[in-house]
């Protein structure tokens, strides 16, 4: 337990996430923000609240909590991440971190000169597959690494998924915003660098689709609509991008510079593949495939070897993650601890910060420019 007071703006999915994770680490979580007054009094009831506003301003006021959590649309984030700055507050923050480079960088800007903790939370690099994955790579165990391919293709209901904020470029939509965060992050642990440059293009899939509730505060609630049923509905406009195909050099802690191929697709045809990451080394390649939602594989090929081998996650990985029985809970959960500990002074794992979401963000734009190289980071 600790003496650390919270107040969490936003009550859908990752509203309900950092609430749980806050919590989960002796957090008093005095307050949660929303939009509507039904919806957040369901939440904070559901997650023992005290208290449920719809004044995220006078709240943060009035409480003046040690930590701000924002779960919001990113279009909503600059004036509670200035009101929070104003008051001394430390920041969790979910990705994306802003609407574009330009207010990301803002928004770095202000938690240094306000001298608080920042977090950002792209969190699938926790997952302890993913932490065996990057022990195995940063141990030299295939020799250098010299390039990365990353791939994954997640069918969500093609042209009659239903419409919500990530529909829209201008609320923080798209898979770039939402998806390359945790896969950067995740080659961050991999290579123990920062991406240096990046090019790339991204594709909308659709411009159109139907919605489904007027006033969504958390997608998962939201059934795919059949054809029928799709027919009778309002239909609203996207263009936020459903694919991608980045090129990235990352920095190493050995020196080189890795070659990265990333692809990424939401939405066309019907079959699902799974993100894969492989790791070409010197001597070997690593490979990791499969999803959050049912467990991820680790193998190795060294030079000479005819068959993959498969290695399986150590158990003092498993037993150092928090256990809430689900596994996203389990990584938001994760960073929560590791932010505490920071807060508090103690020991902790290197967590991502809001410097971290501006280079992503920058990363993010540039691809959608496609415009050629751009060299990323001050």
């Amino acid at each position: 337990m600790n003496n650390l007071k919270a107040v969490v703006i936003g009550a859908g999915w990752a509203g309900e996430g950092h609430t749980r994770a806050l919590q989960s680490y002796g957090v008093n979580v005095v307050a949660i923000c929303a939009r509507k007054q039904e919806v957040v009094c369901e939440v904070a009831q559901r997650l023992g609240i005290p208290e449920a506003s719809v004044d995220w301003r006078q709240t943060l006021k009035s409480i003046k909590p040690d930590i701000v959590a924002i779960a919001t649309p990113a279009s909503l984030r600059r004036e509670v991440i200035e009101e929070a700055t104003e008051l001394g507050c430390h920041i969790l923050c979910d990705k994306p971190l802003a609407i574009n480079e330009e207010e990301a960088k803002v928004l770095w800007e202000l938690v240094q000169q306000a001298g608080v903790k920042h977090a950002y939370a792209a969190t699938w690099k926790y997952d302890p597959s993913i932490m065996w994955f990057s022990e195995l790579a940063l141990s030299g165990s295939i020799g250098k690494i010299r390039e990365i391919d990353c791939s994954y293709r997640i069918f969500r209901g093609g042209n009659l998924k239903p419409w919500t904020w990530w529909s829209r470029l201008e609320t923080g939509g798209g898979l770039l915003n939402n998806g390359l965060p945790h896969i950067l992050g995740i080659l961050a642990n991999i290579t123990g660098g920062l991406p240096l440059r990046v090019t790339g293009e991204a594709r909308v899939l659709r411009d159109r689709a139907p919605v489904v509730l007027h006033d969504i505060h958390d997608f998962r609630r939201q059934n795919t609509p059949t054809l029928e049923e799709a027919e009778k509905l309002e239909w609203r406009d996207c263009d936020s991008d459903g694919a991608f195909t980045a090129l990235l050099s990352f920095s190493s802690i050995s020196g080189v510079e890795i070659a990265v191929n990333i692809q990424g697709n939401d939405g066309i045809g019907t079959s699902v593949h799974p993100p894969q990451i492989t790791l070409y080394g010197e001597s070997g390649t690593l490979v990791l495939i499969g999803f959050y939602t049912n467990g991820y594989t680790v193998s190795k090929l060294c030079a000479g070897e005819n068959e993959p081998k498969i290695l399986p996650v150590p158990q003092r990985l498993l037993d150092g993650m928090p256990d809430s029985g689900n596994p996203v809970q389990n990584m938001w959960s994760a960073l929560a601890r590791d932010f505490i500990a920071d807060i508090q002074g103690e020991q902790h794992r290197p967590y991502l910060t809001f410097y971290d979401g501006y280079i992503y963000q920058s990363a993010i734009d540039a691809i959608r420019r496609g415009n050629g190289w751009r060299k990323l980071g001050i």
